[in-house]
Formats: C-alpha cells, sequence, structure tokens
C-alpha cells in the first residue's frame, strides 16, 4: 500500500484499488495525482495477479470536485507552463484509462464534478449511490466543459446544451436515467458490494457485472425525466441570447419557477463561456470522441490569454468577492473558435 501523490493504491486479492485521497480539497485532481494514477495503472496493465482496478474516495462528501484550479491559476501568473502539461497529463490518462486492457470500475459517493465527471466518464462500469451529484460547472469560472464532455454531454443532445451552458447538478437518479452510469446501489450497500468484489476470485467484466446486480434498487424519479420537454423547448435554440429569451418568456406557470432560477444562473455566467459552450456542444455531436478531446485541448492551450478562467478564479477562490468582470465579447476569441471548429 502507497499514500504518495494523495492516491492510497493497493491490491486485495485479484483487485487493484486506487482510492483518491485529498479530502481537504474535495479530491480535486493535483498534477501528482494525475501522474500517481497513470504510474499505478502501468504497473498493474501487465500484473497477472490483478484482474481489475477499482476507483474510489476516501471523503465521505466527493469522490472529485474537479481538477485543481488553483494550481492552474497560480501556474500561469507566475509565468509557468504547468498548465500545459497539467492538461497533457490529464488527457493522456483519460485515454489510458478508456484504452486499458482490464476492467475499470468507480464506486462515486458524494460530488462528481468537472474532471471527477471526466475521469469517471472514461471507466468502465460506473456505480453511484444516491448520495452522489454530477456536474459540468466549468462556466461558473469562465471556462467551458472539457474532459470529453464536448463528446459525452453532446450526445445527450439539448439536455446536454442544458447542462454545459449552466454547470447545474444533476441527481444519480437523473445520471442513470441520462447513461452517465451504469448503476445505483444505495449507499448503505456499497460496503458489501466492495466486499463482494474484492472477494472474488475471477474478475472479468461479466463477472463484476454479475456481482453488482445484487446489489442495484430502483432510483428515485428523475426530475431531468420531468424536465425534459421543457428543457427542448428552450435549449435547442442556436445561440444563447435566444435561449435566455425563450426562458424569459416562459409562459406555463407550472415551469416558470424552473424557467427564471436557470435564467438567473446563465446570466451570471462568463458570456464567451456559455457562447463556447454552447458552440461545443453543437459540434461535438458529428466528432468522434478523439476529435472532441483534441479540440477541447486545442481550446485549453489558448483560453488563458484569450479566455474568463483567470477572472472566475479571482472572483471565486482568490479574492472570494463572487464579483467576475466577464468580458462582454473577444472578437480575436470568437475567430479562434470558428477556425479550431472548421478544422475539426
Amino acid at each position: 500500500m502507497s499514500s504518495d501523490n494523495n492516491l492510497i493504491c493497493s491490491s486485495e486479492g485479484v483487485l487493484g484499488i486506487i482510492t483518491l485521497d485529498r479530502p481537504t480539497h474535495l479530491n480535486a485532481l493535483s498534477l501528482e495525482m494525475v501522474q500517481g494514477i497513470q504510474a499505478q495503472l502501468e504497473a498493474w496493465r501487465n500484473d497477472s495477479t490483478v484482474q481489475a482496478i477499482l476507483f474510489n474516495s476516501s471523503s465521505p462528501k466527493a469522490f472529485c470536485a474537479g481538477g485543481d484550479i488553483r494550481y492552474l491559476y497560480d501556474a500561469y501568473k507566475t509565468g509557468q507552463h504547468d498548465y500545459r502539461d497539467y492538461f497533457i497529463a490529464e488527457y493522456e490518462m483519460l485515454d489510458n484509462i478508456r484504452n486499458y486492457p482490464k476492467p475499470i470500475l468507480i464506486v462515486l459517493d458524494g460530488y462528481v464534478l468537472g474532471g471527477g465527471l471526466g475521469l469517471a466518464q472514461a471507466c468502465h462500469i460506473l456505480i453511484s449511490s444516491e448520495k452522489s451529484r454530477f456536474a459540468m460547472p466549468e462556466t461558473a469560472i469562465g471556462f467551458f466543459p472539457d474532459v470529453g464532455a464536448t463528446h459525452f454531454l453532446s450526445r445527450l443532445d439539448d439536455i446536454g446544451v442544458y447542462l454545459a451552458v449552466t454547470g447545474e447538478q444533476i441527481s444519480s437518479s437523473d445520471a442513470l436515467h441520462l447513461d452517465l452510469i451504469d448503476y445505483y446501489v444505495p449507499s448503505e450497500r456499497l460496503a458489501d458490494l466492495f466486499n463482494s468484489i474484492r472477494s472474488s476470485e475471477i474478475l472479468d467484466k461479466l463477472t463484476i457485472e454479475q456481482i453488482i446486480s445484487r446489489f442495484i434498487t430502483d432510483p428515485d424519479v428523475s426530475e431531468i425525466r420531468n424536465l425534459s420537454s421543457v428543457i427542448h423547448q428552450h435549449f435547442s435554440h442556436a445561440s444563447i441570447e435566444q435561449i435566455e429569451a425563450s426562458l424569459a418568456a416562459e409562459s406555463d406557470a407550472l415551469y416558470q419557477p424552473w424557467a427564471h432560477k436557470v435564467l438567473n444562473v446563465l446570466q451570471q455566467r462568463s458570456l464567451i463561456a456559455k457562447k463556447t459552450s454552447l458552440t461545443l456542444q453543437h459540434v461535438g455531436r458529428g466528432l468522434s470522441l478523439k476529435q472532441c478531446m483534441q479540440l477541447e485541448r486545442d481550446l485549453q492551450d489558448i483560453w488563458f490569454e484569450h479566455g474568463d478562467l483567470m477572472e472566475g478564479v479571482r472572483a471565486l477562490l482568490i479574492d472570494k468577492d463572487k464579483q467576475p468582470k466577464w468580458q462582454s465579447h473577444n472578437p480575436q476569441l470568437d475567430q479562434i473558435i470558428e477556425d479550431l471548429t472548421k478544422a475539426a
């Protein structure tokens, strides 16, 4: 067992276990954690005594609240290029997990946000309890949903647009309805599930799924499912301005409170982040996963200079005034995005 780099890595029987262990930061992924995950996966790749890998968390509140945005902010502000190294390493990790030759399962029992959701989507078998809350909240800090969200959210069409531009959280019931997770297991049954998995002498994908099936239950009704028609009504428009105008004009008394709440959230978000997120969701529908990931990487490398991320992090984490001064427009960035999306 090791606990370096805010990871606890161990093996029990034929199961390799990687536990995120940075609870004071809700397991926000540092560069060291990303590199540690990569190193451990490589150590187990050709180890015949390890048949499957399990990701979980030591935090009672979160699996992972995303990337270490404070680290990225500091790296950029001090003139270092570590922020680029971070994204390179993170995307290599995601590719490695997706293409790993052994089953990788993940147990989610708390917040699954941003980079945490990207990591989860890369895994092969996703299990969540009722305690989990899922979101890609990047527009709140002047960024856009990345780590593959251009692909996995765009497959949800207008609901993906809604999640991408608002950053709203959804429940595990919603995530199951949207196929963002595979299995719903109540929190009080997770320990027994874990014991059953680690005590199995065979852990191929079929066996793991058969074990999980003994612990699943029906979740609560999905709120997203109930809201799907009104989400489609408002988030099928071609521009952010049209989406916001549509929400403002909601006339059904049943949906007006929801529409006004969502409109208020949108109006607090960075305009260029919203527009970029909308563009990525529309373009992503026609791209492969590889193309989506490359498009995100290209945008990440220019966003620190041209986007609103630095101002968003300043307002949220540095000065904590929660009064970001977003750009009203950025023609240069608009042109860069247009060129990149055409090239994709």
